[in-house]
């Protein structure tokens, strides 16, 4: 127990000391994710390693096709960008590599925090089978995005797409599978509290620095927070439900769901 408050107690300084150091050095977009998301996700993966390749694995099989489709579209609704890029291409012409390896770390972290604190994860641990019915949904969804891309980009560009891949991917797999096994909520709750933190703390100095801007008008509303503003959707379902969301298809399709 007592390192588990360590390990607490870490985990809160390190986005405090990445919020620092992005602003006092201006450090690019690539090194705004590494001090977010890969310094604590080192720490918990020296702290357990036998959690590390099933966490990985998940993060990596979710968040690249779902990058694809959902990176792909933000940039054609506007809906955020990332205004500097150290490669020298776009996928698509569009959406940018750092923001892969922001959504693969950020799921890395999220799966390592939660096998660390709440699954007892062990080393022989592996992928669910019914993995690969996720997968074949991401298979579904990437060609379709890439057929369409080279057919007609117009047929790509829904209006207020933050908010129905919001209330498609986020919210209603969260509700479903929460009903059906009420006994995860208090620890997605305490996992919210903690991804809010993090991503709260993050949002308000990517805009200080600069790292991502809002252009887009297609949103419900604007949160504003000092001089910061950004868009409720941003608030909402990133900051709050995207994390236990990721969560539940983790322990659906991956996982034992005990």
């Amino acid at each position: 127990m007592k390192n588990k408050k360590v390990d607490i107690l870490l985990l809160i300084v390190f986005p405090v000391l990445a919020s620092l150091i992005t602003v006092v050095y201006k450090v690019n977009f690539l090194s705004f994710i590494i001090l977010y998301f890969g310094i604590p996700l080192l720490y918990l993966a020296l702290r357990n390693p036998g959690i590390v390749v099933k966490s990985f694995m998940f993060a990596f099989y979710f968040s690249i096709p779902l990058s694809l489709f959902v990176d792909t579209l933000a940039v054609l609704d506007q809906s955020w960008i990332i205004k500097e890029t150290i490669f020298p291409f776009k996928f698509f012409g569009l959406a940018t590599v750092e923001v892969y390896i922001y959504g693969l770390l950020w799921g890395f972290l999220a799966v390592l925090f939660y096998e660390h604190f709440f699954d007892r994860g062990r080393w022989k641990d592996r992928l669910s089978k019914n993995i690969k019915y996720l997968l074949y949904f991401f298979a579904f969804l990437v060609i379709t995005v890439t057929v369409l891309f080279f057919v007609d980009t117009n047929l790509l560009k829904i209006p207020y797409f933050y908010l129905w891949v919001s209330l498609i991917f986020i919210i209603p797999p969260l509700i479903f599978f929460l009903y059906f096994y009420p006994k995860f909520l208090q620890r997605y709750v305490l996992i919210a509290v903690y991804f809010f933190f993090i991503l709260f703390i993050s949002e308000l100095t990517a805009l200080e620095t600069k790292q991502w801007i809002f252009p887009s008008n297609n949103f419900i509303g604007f949160a504003e927070v000092f001089k910061y503003r950004f868009p409720l959707e941003e608030l909402f379902f990133w900051m709050i439900f995207a994390t236990p969301s990721f969560l539940a298809y983790y322990e659906f399709f991956a996982d034992d769901r005990k």
